[in-house]
């Protein structure tokens, strides 16, 4: 009993971090797709550049956003 306990416990958990890394890939997606529309109207290529690597770190970090969200799910296909 201790043990589906422990389970259920340990689940609800992890169901809780899933909720906010689907929450900040969201949030990450939001502001890779704000900075295209910022990169788009850029009226110089300096900034241009500036939203092209703030792009590119909004992706990294949904990438690893996403690596973590399939960790945690395929714990939860062992816990």
């Amino acid at each position: 009993m201790a043990r589906t306990k422990e389970s259920a416990k340990r689940l609800a958990e992890l169901n809780a971090v899933m909720e906010i890394i689907a929450f900040a890939i969201a949030r990450e997606k939001a502001s890779s797709e704000y900075y295209e529309k910022a990169m788009d109207k850029a009226a110089t290529e300096s900034a241009r550049k500036a939203f092209a690597l703030l792009i590119e770190q909004e992706r990294e970090h949904e990438k690893r956003l996403r690596a973590e969200l399939a960790k945690i799910k395929q714990e939860i296909g062992g816990v």
